[in-house]
């Protein structure tokens, strides 16, 4: 059999190769704090691999730095070579590297924990960057993985989809997910007044006890991978004192958006 395997999806043709998606995996479940330091059984048990496919993948991996194995524990983390990876990879993009700035003014002007979230395959978002407030701030950690329907960050995106994308989405995860049909029809319900609006907020939705706001960052194709974020504690605001929050991430998200495609523009000059 093939490693390589074709399958139609709406008329797209994905393409699977098991083993690097094996190293994604694995490495993304060694960036989750429970399993940041975990031995082969844990690993293979975590992600219903065959220890020896895990054990191959994670030698290969081992091999070039991107996974450090301690002997003494024989328990496999992240390797130091990921570091300059990260590094090349925030140098190169574009987009992050327009946006960043961006965070540090929304902290500097709210006190709040401002976040870039990424869309990551179809039904998870993660974040990729962060600037912790000095008032109000959270303790956020990046590469954390969420649902397409968690928080505000994922309202967001789903508003920003043909509807009938979201719509797919959002019955792929909703057993996953035990969403009710009741919560389901407020969640499309609230799709067109994001979009209207500008921005989504989440009071505690998600998180008992934490806000989030968001607004989107459009790409090239104009879709929407990517939102800019406010995280702080609902003791701290009013639902209805979101508003402004929500109104001065609309205006900073425009500026980003104008700033990317003013340099995607000059790309080619």
């Amino acid at each position: 059999m093939s490693n390589q395997t074709d399958e139609k999806d709406n008329g797209k043709r994905k393409y699977s190769v098991p083993a690097v998606e094996v190293a994604f995996r694995i490495l993304t479940l060694l960036s989750r704090k429970k399993f940041s330091q975990s031995n082969l059984t844990e690993i293979a048990n975590a992600l219903s691999l065959q220890p020896t496919t895990c054990f191959r993948v994670l030698q290969q991996l081992r091999e070039d730095a991107i996974v450090h194995y301690d002997k003494r524990t024989k328990q496999y983390s992240l390797g130091p070579y990921l570091v300059v990876l990260g590094e090349r990879a925030k140098e190169n993009s574009l987009d992050i590297a327009i946006i960043l700035p961006y965070l540090e003014e929304l902290s500097e002007r709210t006190g709040l924990t401002s976040v870039l979230v990424n869309r990551i395959g179809n039904t998870r978002t993660t974040f990729v960057a962060k600037n912790e407030g000095e008032d109000f701030g959270l303790n956020v950690s990046v590469g954390r993985h969420f649902s397409i329907v968690d928080g505000a960050y994922g309202k967001c995106m789903l508003a920003y989809m043909e509807e009938e994308e979201s719509n797919e989405l959002l019955q792929e995860v909703q057993h996953t997910r035990s969403l009710s049909d009741d919560e389901m029809n407020r969640l499309k319900a609230d799709l067109p007044v994001i979009r209207d609006h500008g921005y989504a907020t989440n009071y505690g939705e998600t998180i008992n006890g934490v806000f989030g706001v968001a607004a989107p960052i459009f790409n090239m194709d104009d879709n929407v991978d990517m939102t800019i974020n406010l995280l702080g504690m609902t003791a701290q605001y009013d639902e209805d004192e979101l508003i402004p929050k929500g109104e001065l991430l609309k205006e900073t998200a425009e500026r980003i958006n104008a700033k990317i495609k003013g340099q995607g523009n000059n790309l080619y000059v």
